[in-house]
């Protein structure tokens, strides 16, 4: 056996090992996690979920080690990052839910409570969680919002929850930037994902700064995306600083009932056409989103000459 079959054959081993290790802690968390059940729907079909659980947990890894001989295809790639997904997500929810933290975080009242038993450090430990909230914790931002007009009014409750939104923000796009894009480049190729970017690059500014403009779309998630577009840091920073202090503050007042109202007839009608603008213009700007900053580009360009 010459030099580069060993090196081949311990990859090989090593894959093995791991994969097999991630799937039984897939399994063993998944199942954990499941226990954890006491009430609802969820509880009442836990036994279904954990035999469903095991099956698809197994049935991933035993699928991901046959295919361990093609280490360099796209498939063996999705499937081994799936394995990891999986034992990373259910060991962490496992975790979180006996430690009783995300009990916490199930209605507005609750996180409020949580957070008014920390006293005078209440407004450094909402803004820790604002912040954890958009990079790493499974909490719904409306939830942390609320609770923050709730604790300290929709004003304060806006700022500090920018503080923290907006931080996390800037830490979630260079987390992006930085792994994401191996992360791809490796899943994909590096040719292929370029490709993707330059399909996109021209539109990519304008659509993300309209998606955290409305509270309707995945914005913590788009920071991690973002990262992987032609966006650059500096236009990222400043585009979060100006999109998360009006989507914030909109979303704060708006809780309040203090914009449009939501126990009257036009108050409902206007949110109602709002969701509808909000659709129409999403799609204007996907069809239509180089046109449009290539417009934007030329006038911004022949005002500086004036």
């Amino acid at each position: 056996m010459n030099k580069s079959d060993k090196v081949t054959l311990i990859k090989e081993i090593f894959y093995i090992a791991l994969i097999a290790m991630l799937g039984c802690v897939g399994v063993i968390f998944c199942v954990l996690y499941i226990e954890t059940f006491e009430s609802g729907v969820l509880f009442y079909y836990s036994n279904l979920l954990k035999s469903i659980s095991v099956g698809l947990v197994s049935a991933l890894t035993i699928t991901t080690l046959l295919l361990v001989k093609k280490e360099k295809s796209f498939v063996f790639k999705l499937f081994f990052l799936l394995c990891i997904l999986i034992a990373s997500v259910s060991s962490g929810l496992y975790l979180l839910k006996i430690s009783g933290f995300l009990n916490r975080f199930r209605s507005i009242n609750e996180f409020r409570e949580f957070v008014s038993s920390f006293g005078a450090y209440g407004v450094i430990i909402f803004i820790v969680i604002q912040f954890l909230q958009v990079v790493v914790l499974p909490i719904p931002a409306f939830i942390t919002v609320g609770a923050g007009v709730l604790l300290f009014g929709a004003f304060y409750g806006a700022l500090y929850s920018c503080v923290g939104i907006i931080l996390g923000s800037i830490v979630a796009y260079f987390i992006g930037r930085i792994f994401g894009f191996k992360v791809a480049k490796w899943l994909v190729g590096e040719e292929s994902l370029k490709k993707g970017i330059e399909t996109i690059k021209g539109k990519d500014r304008l659509i993300l700064t309209f998606m955290f403009l409305f509270p309707f779309f995945p914005d913590d998630l788009l920071c991690f995306v973002a990262g992987l577009t032609s966006v650059t840091p500096l236009f990222f920073v400043v585009m979060i600083f100006i999109t998360r202090i009006i989507s914030v503050f909109a979303s704060s007042y708006s809780m309040n009932n203090s914009i449009i109202p939501y126990d009257t007839w036009w108050g409902i009608l206007l949110w109602i056409l709002f969701f509808a603008l909000t659709i129409l213009i999403t799609i204007l700007i996907y069809k239509k989103g180089s046109v449009l900053e290539e417009k934007f580009s030329k006038k911004k360009n022949k005002d500086n000459h004036l």
